[in-house]
């Protein structure tokens, strides 16, 4: 690439590239369409029976959306910048621009993840279709709740993507990435807040955690806590046993808040991986 172009000349030209690089690899992208398909399918067939009657089961249905989020954004980009490392050390010798670099990967991105959002969304109106719950009327911040859960899958799978996007700017070989991937999810999931009560320091290392602020989303939006446990459904004598958990609150500015969260965490994850992918200069590999 030609060192003399403008920065914006060189982001047009890498955003051409890459595009052709990803429509070419028609393998890795039926599986990366066909992921958010296969995980929908799942929360409909599997979970989808008894979420928004069962509390249980509708915070296990937002954990698979979230893990499918999370899963779908990491392998998308985890190998994105690893498997090009060493076309990139020359080419920055040439004089390419790394925020150009960047900034053409991550708009892509973007355009993959809109797109598998949408599919995983499709998720919410299935269970209605196939099984008759009752969603909530509206959503907290949007007029149409189906709105609001694209929008907080779609928060959730880009924050994914672009930390798989910087881990990919910290490694140097591709099997290091994909060994990573697993343990990632795993610790995601963990610190979820989903299957764990978080206290004391586990709480501030949960927040930490991208997940956490996915199942804080999809939960808020679920009115999760004004879903009936299942003890409750089979003896509705007993009443109202259980306090709603703060992390679901169905406010709007609760729900806000997950949301700056997620774009704070994307932000982070490109400034960071910029900053690293610098380094390329002193690859010794």
């Amino acid at each position: 690439m030609e060192g003399s172009r403008s920065g914006l000349g060189q982001f047009f030209i890498l955003l051409k590239e890459y595009y052709y690089i990803i429509a070419s690899d028609k393998k890795n992208l039926f599986v990366s369409l066909l992921f958010p398909i296969a995980a929908a399918a799942i929360v409909i067939w599997v979970a989808g029976e008894k979420m928004f009657v069962s509390n249980e089961m509708t915070v296990s249905s937002c954990l698979v959306l979230a893990s499918a989020a999370i899963w779908g954004g990491l392998f998308n980009s985890i190998q994105t910048v690893v498997k090009e490392r060493a076309n990139i050390k020359r080419d920055y010798v040439n004089g390419i621009k790394l925020r150009s670099y960047i900034a053409s990967r991550v708009v892509i991105q973007f355009l993959i993840c809109a797109v598998q959002s949408a599919i995983l969304m499709l998720s919410i109106p299935g269970i209605q279709t196939v099984h008759g719950n009752e969603l909530p009327a509206e959503g907290l911040l949007c007029s149409s709740v189906y709105l609001e859960y694209y929008i907080d899958i779609l928060l959730l799978m880009l924050a994914a993507d672009m930390m798989g996007l910087m881990i990919s700017c910290i490694v140097k070989k591709e099997e290091t990435a994909s060994v990573l991937s697993p343990y990632i999810l795993i610790a995601q999931l963990i610190f979820s807040g989903a299957l764990f009560q978080m206290k004391g320091v586990a709480e501030y290392f949960s927040k930490l955690m991208i997940s956490r602020w996915g199942m804080e989303a999809l939960g808020s939006t679920s009115r999760i806590n004004d879903i009936p446990y299942q003890v409750q459904l089979d003896f509705p004598q007993l009443g109202r046993l259980y306090q709603g958990l703060e992390m679901f609150n169905a406010e709007a500015d609760h729900l806000r808040q997950t949301w700056y969260a997620l774009l704070g965490f994307m932000i982070i994850f490109i400034v960071v991986g910029d900053i690293l992918l610098h380094r390329v200069s002193r690859d010794s590999r």
